[in-house]
């Protein structure tokens, strides 16, 4: 069964487990994690669709900081 995916951003054809998809991984990273987190065919589409989300993607991280945050001082 071929893993291969297409692009979140431009629709192209990629396959995660390959060194070409984003976003990066670490050398050791598992064939599990790449299919289970790859969305873009490039960093240059990932950062056009960063781009394009910019607002979205920013509240994301924002929404994120404060959950770790709370977590933080709940275990402290």
């Amino acid at each position: 069964m071929s893993t291969a995916r297409y692009c979140s951003n431009c629709g192209q054809k990629y396959y995660p487990k390959s060194y070409y998809s984003y976003p990066a991984f670490y050398y050791q990273t598992s064939d599990e994690e790449k299919l289970a987190y790859a969305r873009f065919h490039s960093q240059g589409c990932m950062n056009d669709w960063l781009n394009k989300n910019r607002r979205a993607f920013a509240r994301l991280v924002d929404e994120i900081e404060y959950i770790n945050n709370n977590n933080n001082r709940e275990r402290a």
